[in-house]
């Protein structure tokens, strides 16, 4: 499971020194990142009756089968050049958590479709954060 976002820059704004540029794009994608990241996070965290809990929360807890968090903490993500990228690392259940294998029927398990909401979220994100970064971006290239 996982999304990644791509960002493809024109105009002439980016005409102009392209390390400059280029650095504050990458920025700008690594924050999405994170904000996306930190969302899941929060999605993830552990629920009253132990699913999602860590194995120390569990045994704490004495909550009876809960998870060793190994599927929130394969959640990561990257960023390489103008793309980044958030991911399950291929946890082999993860399209089962997610809702979209063939083993979530309408009478079974939904899903949480963690990874979706989060995309659905970050693109309404996006408009907000693109302020800040062509803000951050224009004092840069004024040289403030």
């Amino acid at each position: 499971m996982g999304f990644g976002l791509e960002v493809k820059a024109s105009g002439p704004l980016f005409n102009r020194p392209r390390r400059v540029t280029r650095n504050t794009t990458e920025l700008f994608i690594r924050r999405l990142v994170e904000m996306g990241e930190q969302r899941l996070d929060g999605m993830l965290a552990p629920r009253p009756r132990g699913v999602y809990l860590s194995f120390q929360a569990a045994e704490r807890n004495r909550v009876g089968s809960a998870s060793t968090g190994h599927y929130r903490r394969n959640v990561n993500g990257k960023v390489q050049g103008l793309k980044g990228e958030i991911s399950d690392g291929n946890v082999v259940y993860g399209p089962w958590l997610e809702g979209i294998s063939s083993r979530n029927s309408p009478l079974r398990f939904p899903g949480y479709a963690a990874f979706r909401k989060t995309g659905q979220w970050l693109n309404r994100q996006v408009k907000n954060e693109a302020r800040k970064f062509v803000r951050q971006l224009a004092s840069r290239m004024n040289g403030v």
